[in-house]
């Protein structure tokens, strides 16, 4: 017997009883398939997904121009979160970007956009609210949890929302384009 992996989204298929690897060309997703003896004779360099860490990091560099473009400061006039659209259009299309380079299905498309978003997040959060504007000096410690709280619902959850949209608009219209091209 053994398992067939596809290179694209590394999905597998376990040959039944009288399967041949040489019968199957190539995955639903269009990727190519090799054949193991066992999931496990893959080494970790095989199973470390190289290309899905290169599109999340993509798309959070891009999603992090949101915040170089506009202010991550809530008292500048010119804050990314409230005043202006382009931010969220930027966060799409880093999650639709991510998702493309990264590869995979819908579903880890949706996961590759929100991997971007926290990254992307919490480096804003650490370096402007941390290390340049020190925003953590309450004593209370309940104070500073709140506030953390706060920011990681403006720099990880709003801009998840709207990049995991991007993902999943990416993925679906790679899907799309791969069905109607094999047709």
């Amino acid at each position: 017997m053994g398992y067939l992996i596809c290179e694209r989204c590394d999905g597998y298929y376990q040959l039944e009883e009288g399967e041949n690897p040489d019968d199957f060309d190539r995955c639903r997703c269009g990727g190519y398939l090799n054949y193991v003896e066992d999931i496990e004779d893959k080494t970790f360099i095989d199973k470390f997904n190289f290309r899905r860490l290169a599109g999340i990091l993509i798309g959070a560099i891009i999603m992090l121009s949101s915040y170089y473009i506009f202010s991550a400061d809530p008292y500048s006039p010119n804050f990314v979160l409230y005043n202006n659209t382009i931010a969220f259009l930027i966060w799409v299309a880093g999650g639709l970007i991510g998702a493309l380079l990264a590869g995979g299905n819908i579903r880890s498309g949706i996961s590759n956009g929100f991997y971007a978003a926290l990254i992307s997040g919490l480096v804003v959060i650490l370096y402007f609210y941390y290390f340049i504007t020190n925003y953590f000096t309450n004593p209370v410690m309940a104070d500073n949890i709140a506030f953390f709280a706060a920011l990681c619902v403006v720099y990880l959850l709003i801009p998840a929302v709207f990049s995991m949209v991007g993902g999943f608009v990416g993925m679906f219209s790679r899907k799309m384009i791969l069905k109607f091209s094999m047709i």
